[in-house]
């Protein structure tokens, strides 16, 4: 029988109390040219040591389903990642440094940092529709992950007990729409799911790279339909910018009224 973790329920991603780290998955590609990925970020204060912890999708139950212990469940090899750190994984790539370098040309990306692992598969594990990723520590505890379906999926940690991880929530409002990850933000499904910067970390929002600039995103310099912004460094939109300029403006003019 499983035992059940008893959950924060924050839609898209649940940390699981003191084991938490400040890591979260700022973007997925699941339809787009170049392979599918993902990117995990550490926007705490803290470096993160990754070697030992696992990756999984929505694996079907015949494979484990979502669960550490899951035959889809993929360990990385040794990497720190620093605070403000970005790495990235590509998952049609086998988990290799030849998979790697090669989504890495396909972006014309330079001096990027990818994790590799090994499916034991002589293939990579694509994302597809309605899907998911979820990460474990070495200790095989769930620390984070992203939701793109519309269902809540059950997470299972190496002790068997549960979480639940629920469909992510988008800018502006709403959950995921589901299909393609870009989809599921509101865009195409060639386009990236990324992570809005002026949200939390631990409550974090998501939207489609529906345009060049967005949060960092460009086109991949083989097809124009696909957007993204792998291992661009988050930052908050200009909009958000100026909307915390103005709170700041507000407080000071407040400030400056109290002491008269």
């Amino acid at each position: 029988m499983k035992k059940i973790l008893t959950t924060l329920a924050l839609v898209g991603v649940i940390t699981t109390g003191a084991q938490a780290q400040s890591i979260l998955i700022s973007e997925i590609n699941s339809n787009g040219t170049g392979g599918d990925f993902f990117e995990i970020y550490n926007y705490g204060a803290t470096a993160v040591e990754l070697g030992g912890w696992k990756w999984v999708d929505n694996a079907s139950a015949l494979n484990g389903g979502p669960s550490f212990n899951g035959a889809r469940a993929f360990a990385f090899d040794a990497f720190t990642l620093n605070p403000g750190g970005i790495a990235l994984v590509p998952t049609d790539a086998g988990g290799n440094a030849a998979g790697n370098t090669a989504f890495a040309t396909s972006w014309g990306l330079i001096g990027a940092n990818f994790l590799t692992f090994n499916t034991g598969l002589g293939t990579g594990n694509g994302l597809g529709k309605n899907d998911l990723v979820a990460l474990f520590d070495s200790a095989g505890v769930f620390q984070t992950g992203l939701n793109y379906g519309t269902s809540t999926v059950t997470i299972t940690n190496g002790d068997n007990s549960i979480v639940s991880l629920s469909p992510f929530n988008r800018v502006g409002g709403g959950t995921s729409a589901g299909g393609h990850a870009g989809e599921a933000g509101g865009g195409a499904a060639t386009q990236s799911l990324i992570w809005d910067p002026a949200s939390p970390g631990n409550a974090p929002l998501y939207t489609a790279a529906s345009s060049v600039g967005l949060y960092g995103s460009f086109e991949n310099p083989n097809n124009a339909l696909t957007i993204g912004a792998p291992s661009v460094v988050p930052e908050p939109s200009t909009y958000a910018m100026l909307a915390l300029a103005g709170i700041g403006l507000a407080a000071y003019r407040l400030r400056r009224r109290a002491r008269r």
